[in-house]
Formats: structure tokens, sequence, C-alpha cells
């Protein structure tokens, strides 16, 4: 049989390269049909297509040039093999079953490398990979972030994303992380924030649209008073969301900084980013305005020196994929949901103390939480006779949201871990809006609670059906009387 190329391209070598890079070039073409009728993004994908078949593709070319140089060089050197093809004759049955066995195992084959290829692109993008296999110091978040509100988001959604460069950033640094994992040199806690993440508008605005937003929400939260009775509080809060309103000249809205502003910088003087000094505001009409914290000396040349950030989604919600709740946040809702019961007394004080002692370890934690609020009731026997089944089952409650929300060995805790959406239980949005940043117009950074929700409660005879509803600003908001210190301080200041 006539040969269609040299003889040199006929030897092992050049045929396994040959192989390799038809393989390989047959699933970028798979990955790359998967893609286009997928409905989400695949971050690794990218790098698989673009970096690692084209290597391996490389590697088939490469196999074939050192196979036929290698042949020609036999060739000159009169010791190269006749080799021939094997004869196949389709009338002799013989051969015709060793084909039809060779081409099918040569399809299987091939469908189980592409369904292997895939399905190995799709578990390193897992969170299960990301959260127990490739970074085991990051257990804490693992836990935290199965039981939030993204935990059907994938880690590798937002801390990769698509494109090969933010792959390539994210690796460059994870094997650095990766190396600290196995000599168990990694930071406890891990540090944060992270200070390369993916801007928001890459992430965050795949799903959220800062510009199409609702006005206002109202939420119902409950609080329980840490007195004998868990006195039970109510707040309505009318959050004010806010909509793109650029002509209002002071706008009262959460999403002020998205919605009316083209961009927000500021320098922090702390990696944590919870002292700011100096920020630039500019609007979406062009004009600017530079706010410095009162006793600052920082001046626009040491700002940009050093580093200036542009405000986006993650400043304030920062733990929006891995919360770690405070004490006082979660007996409320352990005893809002019946799963602590309210009626024992004095069991909101006892549940926020077991929670925050220190523990050498999370099992020691959940051993601690036990003898502590057993000691408790045993000192009180009067108040908790008859009450066996509510105390156990306020332990066992308190036990598991204790195992999610710390983690002595990480130094996991609401603690060192704060959540800036807010200012109850950390500086939040007091960072800025402390009244004690100003511009050089005397324009201030408000820290009136009215900007962005009012705490309304309902005025007249609730009991009169007929009479319409009406709902008015608390005058005096703070469940517990503490005169005006509630004007003036910050709520951080007692609550965190």
């Amino acid at each position: 049989m006539q040969r269609r190329l040299p003889n040199a391209f006929y030897n092992p070598i050049t045929l396994v390269g040959l192989v390799i890079a038809v393989f390989n070039t047959a699933f970028i073409v798979f990955l790359l049909v998967v893609e286009a009728f997928s409905s989400r993004a695949y971050p690794y994908a990218d790098i698989v297509i673009w970096m690692i078949l084209p290597a391996l593709i490389f590697l088939g070319v490469v196999l074939i040039v050192v196979g036929i140089r290698r042949e020609r060089r036999k060739q000159r050197e009169g010791q190269a093999a006749d080799r021939r093809l094997p004869v196949i004759d389709f009338n002799n049955p013989t051969h015709r079953t060793t084909m039809v066995v060779l081409a099918s195992g040569f399809l299987l084959l091939s469908l189980l490398y592409a369904f292997a290829g895939y399905k190995a692109v799709e578990f390193a993008e897992s969170t299960t990979f990301c959260g127990t296999m490739c970074h085991r110091s990051m257990g804490p978040e693992f836990r935290a972030h199965s039981s939030s509100a993204h935990a059907e988001v994938a880690c590798a959604d937002c801390h990769v994303g698509p494109g090969a460069k933010y792959f390539i950033l994210t690796k460059l640094r994870g094997t650095r992380e990766l190396i600290n994992e196995v000599l168990d040199r990694y930071h406890k806690p891990i540090p944060t924030p992270i200070a390369n993440l993916r801007p928001s508008e890459a992430v965050c605005e795949n799903c959220h649209g800062p510009k199409l937003q609702i006005n206002q929400r109202l939420e119902s939260r409950t609080y329980y008073l840490s007195d004998e009775k868990n006195t039970r509080k109510t707040i309505n809060l009318l959050l004010r969301m806010g909509a793109i309103d650029p002509a209002a000249k002071r706008p009262s809205k959460i999403h002020w900084h998205s919605s009316t502003t083209q961009e927000i910088e500021y320098a922090a003087s702390d990696e944590k980013r919870a002292v700011i000094p100096w920020i630039r505001v500019k609007r979406l009409d062009g004009k600017e305005r530079v706010y410095r914290a009162a006793g600052s000396e920082m001046t626009d040349a040491q700002a940009a020196a050093s580093g200036l950030r542009r405000m986006d989604c993650i400043d304030c919600h920062n733990r929006a994929g891995h919360p770690f709740n405070p004490s006082g946040v979660i007996v409320n809702s352990l005893m809002t949901l019946k799963l602590v019961d309210p009626d024992l007394p004095g069991i909101k004080q006892a549940a926020v103390q077991a929670l925050d002692a220190e523990y050498q370890s999370r099992e020691d934690g959940v051993k601690g939480i036990a003898s502590s609020i057993k000691d408790f009731y045993k000192t009180n026997p009067a108040v908790s006779s008859g009450k066996d089944t509510s105390i156990n089952a306020a332990i066992e409650a308190l036990q598991r949201l204790y195992a999610r929300n710390y983690d002595p060995n990480m130094k996991v805790s609401w603690r060192n871990f704060p959540d800036n959406r807010g200012h109850r239980s950390s500086a939040g949005c007091f960072r800025c809006h402390d009244d004690k940043h100003r511009s050089a117009d005397g324009a201030v950074l408000s820290r009136d609670c009215g900007l962005c929700h009012l705490l309304i409660e309902r005025v007249g005879d609730a009991g009169a059906k007929a009479d319409p509803v009406t709902f008015d600003v608390m005058k005096y908001p703070h469940p517990v009387n503490i005169g005006d210190a509630w004007k003036d301080s910050q709520c951080h200041d007692c609550h965190g």
C-alpha cells in the first residue's frame, strides 16, 4: 500500500505523539461545546482548555518531531527498520472481529477520557474539593459557607472566576499557601480581607444588580435581654435600600455608594480596613470631595502611596459567604425558633457566656458548653426544677451552632472575623459614617441612624380593628434605658 507520509513518520514514538495530540484536540472541542451550552461559568475549564490541554498537545507534537528525527538519523546510519503496516482483510473473520474490538475499545477509551476529564474539572471547582482536600485549614470557612446564603455558590465562582488571568493569580498565591499547608505554617486565624479578590463587578454583580434594587425593606428582629425573664423585645426595622436618585443633594439610602456615585476610594491605615482616615468620593456629575478623619494628618500623597482601594460590595458585605455569627445573634435566633426554650430563666445570659468562653478545641468547646449550662442551673435549682428536657435541648442546639461558628484551633470567632454589614458587633458603617470625617468645604459623613434605616412602631389603639394602622419612628429605640449614651457612643462599643 502506498504511504501518504514519509517513511520516517511511521515509528512508535511519532504515532504515540499523534494519538496524544489528536485526543487532546478533540477534548478541547468537547469542553468548548460544553461551555457554550452551559448555563454557568466554569472557572477551571478556561485554564484546562487554554493552558493544560494545549500543553499536552504540544507534548504530542514534540513526540512526533522527536520520533521523526530519530527515525531519519537511523536511516542515515543505515539502521532504520523496514516497518510495514499490518495488512487488514475485512473478508477475513478474524481480522474483522479484531478491528471491531479495537475500534470499540478506542471509542470507549475516548469517551472515558472525555468524561473523566470533564468530571475532574467539575470536581476541582467543587466546594468539597476546596474546603476539605485542597485547603484543610479552611475547615471553619467551609462549615460557615455550607450554611450561608451562598451555600449553593461554589468557592471557585467567587475566589477564581472565569478567565485564565485570575486563575493564574489565584494559583500562584495558592502554590505558596499549599506549601505552607503541608508544612503547617499557615496563619491562625486566616488573614482577611483578601487583598487581590476579584472585583465585585465580576463576581457579585453577576447575580446582584445594585442599580436594580427595591427602595426599602421591612424586617422584624427579635431580641432577648440578659435578665432572668429573658425579656423579649421586637424591633421593626425599615431598611432604606435605595434607588437611583443622582439629583438628590443628600440621598438617605444604604446603597447610596453604588447608585449615586461614580467611584469611592479610600485609604486604610490597617490591614483589616477597620481604620479609614481618608476617603475620596466622585459623584455621577463628576464632582469630587475628599473626607478626612478628625485628627488624621494623612495627605492626598500619603493616601495614594498607601495604596487606595476602590470601594465595592465586599467592603460592607465582607462575610456574605462565610458568616461567623456573634453569640448574641446565635442565641436570639435559637430562642426565637424555640430551639432554646425562652421560658428557661436566665438562659440568654448563660448561653452567651457559654459560647464566648475560652476553649482549647472545638471538642472542648462542645463539652464546655454542656458543663457551663448545667453548672449554671445547678446553682439555681429552684428555677431549673422540672426543666431537664429544656436544658438538654438548649445544650444540644448551642453545641451545634458553636461547632459552626467557632474553632479555637484556628482562632475563629465573630471577634476575629467582624461583619461590616451593620454596626452592632463591629465598627462596620461607623468606620466612615462617624460624624468625624469632614471635607474641606464642611461636609460631614453623618452617623444619623435615619440615613439607612428607621426603627418604627405601631401607634394608637392596637385593639381597635376599625382604626387605620399607623406607624411612627420610635422615640427611644434602645431596649434598655441608657439615657442619651446611644446618641453619642457607637453600638459596637458595648455589643462588640
